[in-house]
């Protein structure tokens, strides 16, 4: 794991910025809403290399609140790209829905005592009616088939000084998972770790 200094003076700002890109203002907006940071960065990701197995998550601890996004090809936890045609796979469709809204993906120090708040799906499969009418689906399902999706969770940790590990448990619940790459940005700097299903731990500090 690879750890990166930030200045004091800046982290305030690196982390409203990153915390838009992560599209708090979803949250703050209610879950109908879309905003234009949370499309760009649709943008960006959807724009990077397309990779079964591989998922990208950031995370911003800022005060009391902490913010993590998932970004990864929909292979990895539907087993296709395209909208379920067939019982079975409508079935399994909802149950990824369901596994992406429940609570057992992430764990945390037990002292830093933190709860959930938010919750957001964004994917023009697993969650048609995610996405505003000026929205440009191009960035979500290309011309090749491939489909991504997103998924926002917001927390609020009454502890946060005592914040110390998150496990990822993405890979318990989807096998298709090898890796996820991880940017998370915290009061005393910014980390980057890869993850596997063998080493699913981020240590804060």
């Amino acid at each position: 794991m690879t750890k990166f200094a930030v200045q004091p003076r800046c982290l305030r700002l690196a982390m409203l910025a990153i915390a838009a890109l992560l599209g708090t203002s979803a949250f703050a907006h209610g879950n109908d809403g879309h905003s234009h940071d949370q499309a760009k960065t649709d943008s960006r990701h959807n724009d990077a290399a397309h990779v079964h197995g591989l998922g990208e998550m950031e995370i911003v601890q800022d005060g009391n609140g902490l913010f993590i996004s998932l970004y990864s090809p929909l292979e990895n936890v539907l087993g296709l790209e395209r909208a379920p045609k067939t019982d079975a796979e409508k079935v399994k469709a909802r149950r990824v829905v369901s596994l992406l809204k429940a609570n057992g993906l992430f764990a945390f120090s037990p002292e830093a005592q933190c709860k959930r708040t938010g919750y957001k799906l964004y994917s023009e499969i697993l969650n048609p009616h995610s996405h505003g009418p000026g929205d440009d689906h191009q960035h979500h399902d290309d011309a090749n088939g491939h489909s991504d999706f997103r998924a926002s969770y917001e927390f609020e940790c009454e502890q946060p000084a005592k914040l110390k590990v998150i496990d990822v448990r993405v890979f318990r619940q989807f096998s298709g998972f090898e890796k996820i790459e991880v940017q998370a940005l915290f009061p005393k700097g910014q980390i980057g770790a890869s993850l596997t299903p063998k080493q699913s731990t981020l240590v804060v500090q």
